[in-house]
């Protein structure tokens, strides 16, 4: 048995979502992808293409493939002149591929459908490539439940407008409200964050403190649009960009030692601007890189294990040897607990 009509669907959306996706793809589709996209059994998606024919609001050519059906409507020989380029839209669906594991599921939906909307108006020897790049990432966040909350701060960031959020900063911390007019979305290490600033509660909103506030959209557990203005207030600029990290600290200056079986790794990236390389004869390289954020440079070295030594600040290198310690202390202790 196949699967039942999607309850959150009625007919007639299942019939203008199938009669989008042959028009506007210009490909053929076969039963089984148009069940699957629709979330319906074959004996609906044929009972639709019936209702479709029939309307005569487009000529449906039918092919097969193996034993396999094949639908899809015949497209204008004359289309419209629109000015697309071809290569940006290839461009734009690698750009797809690689950030669409961030988005929502209806977010994701939106994107394909308008990438293909958009490719029907190629000429006829070009084809948008369904999937051309993959992303992998490690402990994925799924931002589907989250997609509300998305779509009330985007609207926000364009309406310029201050939004309540309920924020909850870490599992076991309360949940505290906060005025907050939000500027811009980030996409960093397989996540998104906001940036922009908490706002007094009356009268014209202004910043409450000198520096933006970044927040964590998966933190974030409730976002409510208010009519209050934020124009006047500037985009929060980045006084260290292109240092190591995203948390604003100030900046510093570090030296890093690393061995062979790291060296090609750390060289073939770019980890701050005027960031500096040192070769030695053993195959090890020291890194003298700008970084703005104790916590995440601290943590980047032991990510590193034995490969990495922090050789400059002195601060850095204390700090990095006391979190090693306490590592080594409560290994320790396990063992000898066992």
């Amino acid at each position: 048995m196949g699967k039942k009509w999607n309850p959150d669907a009625r007919p007639a959306e299942k019939m203008l979502t199938l009669y989008t996706m042959l028009l506007f793809t210009g490909r053929e589709a076969s039963l089984s992808e148009l069940s699957r996209e629709l979330d319906c059994s074959k004996q609906a998606v044929l009972r639709l293409i019936d209702q479709l024919e029939a309307s005569r609001f487009g000529k449906l050519l039918r092919s097969k493939r193996g034993k396999e059906s094949l639908y899809q409507i015949d497209r204008p020989r004359h289309l419209p002149k629109i000015s697309l380029n071809a290569e940006g839209l290839y461009q734009l669906a690698l750009c797809r591929d690689f950030i669409l594991h961030l988005l929502p599921d209806a977010m994701r939906q939106n994107v394909d459908t308008t990438l293909q909307q958009a490719s029907a108006f190629l000429p006829k020897d070009e084809e948008l490539p369904e999937s051309i790049g993959q992303s992998f990432v490690k402990g994925r966040i799924n931002y589907t439940p989250f997609q509300r909350i998305l779509e009330t701060l985007i609207q926000g960031i364009r309406e310029h407008k201050v939004c309540i959020v309920s924020y909850r900063s870490a599992l076991h911390q309360e949940t505290r409200d906060f005025e907050y007019a939000p500027k811009r979305l980030v996409a960093f290490h397989g996540a998104f964050y906001l940036t922009g600033w908490i706002v007094t509660e009356k009268g014209t909103p202004q910043a409450a403190y000198e520096a933006p506030t970044t927040f964590a959209l998966h933190r974030v557990q409730k976002a409510v649009l208010t009519r209050r203005t934020t124009k006047h207030l500037p985009e929060p600029e980045e006084e260290n960009k292109g240092a190591f990290g995203m948390i604003e600290d100030k900046p510093f200056i570090a030296r890093i030692r690393f061995d062979k079986s790291a060296a090609t790794y750390v060289v073939e990236r770019e980890w701050s601007d005027g960031q500096k390389v040192t070769f030695h004869k053993d195959g090890s390289i020291t890194l003298a890189v700008t970084a703005r954020s104790h916590v995440e440079f601290i943590s980047w070295i032991l990510s590193f294990g034995e490969a990495a030594e922090a050789l400059s600040p002195k601060w850095l290198r204390d700090a990095v040897v006391e979190k090693a310690s306490a590592l080594a202390a409560l290994y320790a202790k396990k063992e000898q607990a066992s």
